[in-house]
């Protein structure tokens, strides 16, 4: 049932300009920011200038240079619980220029559609809610709550001058999340988290003229591979989650060898094992390495060492009874129009970070997930004018609702 919108807030959101966010998106993509090297400073001048010209009091975090966070904020009550919109400006890189319809980072508008790298992921949702923080502030409202926008970089590498260090070093301490990512403006509520697992089988290595003399470690792996498809991958996709995709691995890296011509004596593979809720690295990992035994014992011998790399986060996976949940989903109703069904984020997100911490996180933004860092990325203008409108509706209503 959609609820309805009060006068103020139809006001407040009529106030809306489309080419102003548009030409806040187009800014942003014209200012590099990929990585490598993810210099994001020319960037967030950007948003640093739209700021300024509202009177929005503001900070700029850095733990290195070039990496700049921006984390802005509209008062509320002393006491008031915080909620943290929260987005990156660093994207990846955009490949070979002449595949583009457009220049990368041109932002040209066409049918449309803003194209440029980062027009999805993820600079068409720092645009909506800086837009969104700057709408609010022009209208005078007050808040039940305070609404700290936060624009980070380095999320494409690792978060580590980014989200980690702003939660670390406590500059980060939300109540209520909204991360935007591109969700083509649905509420996500749960997302599959990223567990890097390293695979090296060894070999014997001897002259490639002899190859009967030695182990070939490639050819190994490849039969080790074909046998983990068969019997992993349904295990896998056997795994589910009311608002996600299966649980996936995805081999994404292999090297083997020194030279043509010595038999390898090694061969490691680098894979990708997206966990779901409730998922664990320490059960990922058991789960392969009782299918390698198996191998070991059934097939041929087999040496070989199971390493998993990096941080692995807890996921989202936030109620979908959860008051603020329940108000995000209501609030986009009655920006659309729509009835809207809950959804979850194919991807992984900053919002791991915080994903531990006990409080509600939604994920939200303009743009289909498929176009990032893809050719061509791009997003509607429509879509990102309703995210900017959610936005707002979002912050001037989530405190009646808890």
């Amino acid at each position: 049932m959609l609820a309805g919108k009060t006068a103020l807030e139809n006001q407040i959101l009529d106030s809306i300009e489309k080419s102003e966010v548009v030409g806040l998106l187009q800014a942003i993509i014209q200012q590099r920011s990929d990585f490598p090297p993810g210099d994001c400073r020319a960037a967030v001048a950007v948003i640093d200038d739209a700021l300024t010209a509202n009177g929005i009091p503001f900070q700029i975090l850095t733990s290195n240079t070039h990496q700049p966070n921006l984390i802005a904020a509209l008062p509320g009550p002393a006491e008031g619980p915080t909620l943290l919109y929260h987005a990156h400006i660093d994207t990846v890189a955009p490949g070979d220029p002449a595949m583009w319809r457009h220049p990368p980072f041109s932002g040209v508008v066409e049918d449309g559609l803003i194209y440029g790298r980062g027009a999805g992921d993820d600079k068409g949702s720092v645009a909506a809610q800086i837009m969104a923080l700057v709408t609010l502030a022009r209208a005078g409202v007050a808040l039940n709550g305070r609404l700290q926008v936060a624009v980070v970089a380095d999320e494409e590498s690792g978060a580590q001058q980014g989200t980690r260090w702003l939660r670390d070093s406590q500059h980060l301490k939300p109540d209520f999340m909204v991360v935007g990512e591109q969700t083509s403006n649905r509420v996500a509520i749960a997302e599959r988290v990223a567990c890097g697992i390293d695979l090296t089988v060894f070999g014997k290595s001897t002259h490639g003229a002899m190859t009967w003399a030695g182990d070939n470690a490639v050819l190994k792996m490849a039969r080790v591979l074909t046998w983990l498809e068969q019997k992993l991958l349904p295990r896998l996709a056997a795994k589910t989650h009311s608002y996600l995709p299966p649980a996936t691995l995805n081999i994404g890296k292999i090297q083997g060898g020194l030279q043509w011509n010595i038999v390898p004596a090694t061969c490691k593979v680098e894979m990708d094992r997206r966990l779901l809720p409730g998922e664990t690295r320490d059960a990922a990992m058991a789960e392969i390495e009782t299918l390698l035994d198996e191998y070991n014992a059934t097939v041929e011998p087999l040496q070989y060492e199971l390493f998993s790399t990096g941080t692995v986060a807890p996921n989202i996976n936030t109620a979908p009874d959860d008051p603020f949940v329940q108000c995000a989903r209501t609030a986009l109703q009655d920006v659309t129009g729509q009835p809207q069904e809950l959804t979850g984020y194919v991807q992984t997100s900053d919002g791991r970070w915080f994903a531990g911490d006990g409080f509600p996180i939604v994920i939200f933004g303009p743009s289909d997930p498929v176009v990032g860092h893809a050719t061509d990325e791009h997003v509607s203008v429509e879509q990102l004018v309703e995210a900017t409108r959610f936005l707002t509706l979002l912050a001037l209503r989530w405190r009646n609702s808890m």
